[in-house]
């Protein structure tokens, strides 16, 4: 098979013809259909999140079973699957008893198995998730990172009706999550830095965009909002996001700042605010955004490229050009 190895860090993947690999006992092969290129993959890239080269990278992986590993019986040979990140857990620890195999300290994802930028990946069968029939593969691949993390994030924040939903960022994640917001019912607000951004957030379905020097005198001037979606990396407006938190507000925070980030500690305590942490949690989340998808009520909006365009398009999304997601199709 053809796939993108990262053979050092930080420096060009080279695509290679390498031997197909096998499904062992609770796996499957997948015959990649479209893999995301996210933000993620960068820090692989520079080392950042374990892993030891050569490996293939890849974490938003969408295709068709062509082969099953002893044991499988919940998928068959030509099912439209996806992969997310944590796969499977040990199964015999404290976390993977109560069914958070998520915080597992064995998990196992495709840092051990191989990714998704080639022409087959291996995956365990319990961390597949069946595509509906009307969801294209490049539409369902950016789902798989980055709307599990936001609809999750969504979810962790436990939304009450009437809620208004402020999503800070609007770029790779925060387009997601715009969407999913207001596909579930929610009073939705854009919280953005470049006002350039003000009629794309309506178009993707925002009730109002707001922007500003300071994000958080901006929302609370408007209002204020009870759930606070952060999914920029800017540690300077999740800070400032803070104050525009309604009293018992919730501010879910998803992004990678790489930076502490300084608040006031009175905002939380005399609003009796939440501050949270979220990644990708419950495959409950996860089935619920595809069928959003299928029935078109959220949409990625992708650059799609050929693997062999690997490198340059690693490059135009570390260079900040990629406006919203970039997919690769490992078959051309």
């Amino acid at each position: 098979m053809r796939a993108a190895v990262l053979t050092n860090f930080n420096q060009p993947w080279e695509l290679k013809d390498v031997p197909d690999p096998k499904p062992s006992a609770g796996q499957v092969l997948i015959r990649i259909r479209a893999c995301g290129l996210c933000g993620t993959d960068l820090h692989v890239h520079h080392g950042f999140l374990g892993g030891k080269p050569p490996m293939v990278c890849g974490h938003e992986p969408v295709g068709e079973i062509a082969a099953l590993g002893e044991g499988v019986t919940d998928y068959r040979v030509g099912d439209r699957v996806g992969v997310y990140w944590n796969q499977k857990g040990c199964g015999r620890c404290e976390f993977c008893q109560q069914g958070r195999s998520m915080f597992c300290p064995k998990a196992q994802s495709w840092i051990h198995l191989g990714g998704g930028h080639a022409e087959l990946m291996l995956a365990w069968a319990e961390g597949c998730v069946l595509l509906p029939e009307k969801l294209s593969y490049e539409d369902a691949a950016p789902l798989f990172c980055a709307g599990f993390t936001v609809i999750s994030g969504l979810r962790h924040a436990e939304p009450r009706p009437g809620d208004v939903v402020a999503v800070v960022g609007v770029g790779g994640l925060g387009h997601l999550a715009v969407q999913i917001s207001k596909a579930l019912g929610f009073t939705t607000v854009a919280v953005t830095g470049s006002p350039s951004k003000t009629e794309e957030a309506k178009k993707l379905g925002a009730d109002e965009v707001v922007t500003g020097d300071d994000l958080g005198k901006a929302l609370q001037a408007r209002g204020g909002a009870d759930i606070v979606l952060a999914t920029t990396n800017s540690t300077k407006q999740v800070a400032q996001a803070l104050t525009g938190l309604r009293p018992e507000g919730r501010l879910v925070n998803m992004g990678v700042t790489g930076e502490p980030i300084s608040f006031d500690l009175g905002v939380l305590m005399w609003r009796q605010a939440s501050l949270i942490g979220s990644s990708q949690r419950t495959r409950r989340d996860m089935v619920e955004l595809l069928d959003l998808a299928a029935k078109g009520k959220v949409k990625p909006v992708n650059e799609v490229y050929p693997l062999s365009k690997v490198n340059e398009v690693r490059e135009r999304l570390e260079q900040g050009k990629v406006r919203y997601r970039a997919v690769l199709l490992p078959g051309q």
